[in-house]
């Protein structure tokens, strides 16, 4: 591993992702209304190219990333990508509902109410386009499955070229692959620290021990996703891959927000689900990453040893 080199990426990175972040969240605390929200929105989205932009510049070019679709011997991962984070978000979500059911609304009053409090008439737009809140969510449910990861792709690209194409290759020539997916995945959760801190971003303000435990529990919902998308990428060596599930993961996490009721202590409970990276919503996720990396590392280790018997 070039110490150097990681250590100016992670420090440049995390500084110009801070500084955007909370340029845009602070801006966003000022102007709670529509505008205020896409503000923040596009800043968020723009900063996820910070990534890419600084592995390249260490780099020093483009090669090395894995541009070039590939399909042979591992074309069956496409609706892997495409499809499993939303089951696991779903199973989550069911979990989470499970154990509260009082949250669960199909009419999405959740969503309805948070307009609102941002100015809009969510309920007025779905009337004018002559649609109920539960075909919207049928509707979005299903996008957020067949196209939503492919256009989201394109975005997640700008994350993943960073981590995957550059950190995680990097931490693995010095450790071992279970420590690569901590370290890797605890950077990639600072990157988000100050929008949670001075946005409320993933979780709000309201749970216990704000905003400490929601770093934690942030944190390791990124050492399970980065878990996956760095199989996935060691398994492709093609950035598209990662970039495609980290889209899914985009696409169809937050999608069951619709389903939440406007509960007068609803907030506090977001630490929880049903999002797919609360305490409760993300254990399908962690079953799947430990079954997942157990089999991985007893697989690298076969390797190994045939290779030290070969020697």
């Amino acid at each position: 591993m070039n110490n150097k080199k990681v250590i100016l990426y992670t420090a440049i990175t995390l500084v110009s992702a801070w500084i955007i972040q909370s340029i845009v969240s602070i801006y966003y605390m000022q102007h709670q209304t529509m505008t205020g929200k896409s503000v923040f929105q596009v800043g968020l989205s723009a900063m996820m190219f910070v990534p890419a932009i600084v592995a390249i510049i260490v780099n020093k070019g483009f090669k090395g990333f894995g541009w070039k679709p590939k399909f042979k011997g591992c074309g069956w991962l496409i609706p892997v990508c495409m499809f499993v984070p939303g089951i696991m978000a779903i199973a989550g979500a069911a979990l989470f509902f499970l154990v509260f059911p009082r949250f669960l609304d199909f009419g999405g009053s959740y969503i309805i109410a948070q307009g609102e409090q941002l100015g809009g008439d969510f309920q007025a737009t779905l009337a004018e386009k002559g649609m109920s809140m539960q075909t919207y969510n049928i509707i979005s449910i299903l996008g957020s499955f067949l196209f939503a990861p492919l256009i989201n792709m394109f975005v997640a690209l700008g994350e993943e070229l960073g981590w995957r194409g550059f950190l995680y290759p990097e931490l693995n020539k010095k450790f071992a692959r279970p420590v690569t997916w901590i370290i890797g995945g605890t950077i990639w959760a600072t990157f988000h620290f100050p929008a949670m801190v001075i946005a409320g971003y993933e979780y709000g303000f309201d749970y216990p021990g704000f905003p400490f435990v929601g770093w934690i529990v942030f944190t390791v919902s990124c050492i399970v996703m980065g878990t996956f998308e760095e199989m996935v990428y060691n398994k492709t060596k093609c950035i598209w891959y990662p970039a495609l599930l980290h889209g899914a993961v985009n696409a169809t996490s937050f999608i069951l927000m619709f389903l939440n009721a406007n509960e007068p202590d609803v907030n506090k409970y977001m630490i929880l689900g049903p999002a797919f990276n609360g305490v409760i919503s993300m254990i399908p996720m962690v079953i799947l990453a430990v079954i997942l990396g157990v089999s991985v590392i007893r697989k690298d280790k076969a390797v190994s040893g045939k290779k030290e018997k070969q020697l």
